[in-house]
This record gives structure tokens, sequence and C-alpha cells, in this order.
């Protein structure tokens, strides 16, 4: 019987496929790493900004209130936050992780 692995859904491959066209390479890492994700430290905190204070009155309105809140950040934070990410990580394999 073959053991399931994240690595073997068929989502992933079409992730590994789309990394490979882009000449990139997907990292292992530990299913259930203590390390917050970037999302912890950017995209959580921002989401909490925008919605903050507000009531919903069901499912529907949370989704469309935290699409419209995922609208509101310019992709030039997005996109920033990820370029500050890969540095830090450079930074801790050059350091061999101390």
């Amino acid at each position: 019987m073959q053991k399931w692995s994240q690595r073997s859904s068929p989502k992933n491959k079409n992730k590994e496929e789309f990394l490979a066209t882009k000449q990139l390479t997907m990292l292992e890492h530990p299913a259930y790493s203590p390390d917050p994700a970037p999302s912890d430290f950017f995209l959580f905190p921002k989401m909490k900004e925008i919605l903050k204070g507000r009531h919903f009155d069901d499912t529907d309105d949370i989704r469309s209130n935290t699409m419209a809140a995922l609208k509101a950040i310019p992709q030039n934070q997005f996109q920033n936050r990820f370029e500050g990410w890969t540095r830090r990580w450079h930074r801790c394999i050059a350091s061999q992780g101390e």
C-alpha cells in the first residue's frame, strides 16, 4: 500500500511543474514546523487591522469583507514582504541556522 504524503498529492504535482518551469526548487520542511509563516507577520495583522471592530451577519458577509480587505492591500506590499522573507532565509542558510 502506497503511503499518502503531501508531496504525492495532485495539487502538489501542479505546484512542482510550475516551480520547474520557473527553475525554482521546492525546499523540504518539517510537516509541523514551529516557525511562523510570513502570513503570521504580515497578512494576518494587515487583515486584522482592516477588519477590526466590524461585525458580520453570516459567513457570506465574512467572505466578502475578507476578500475586500485582501484586495485593499497593495500588491507591492506583498512583493516587498516576500522579498524580505527571501533575504532572511538566505541569511539563515548562510549562517547554517545559527
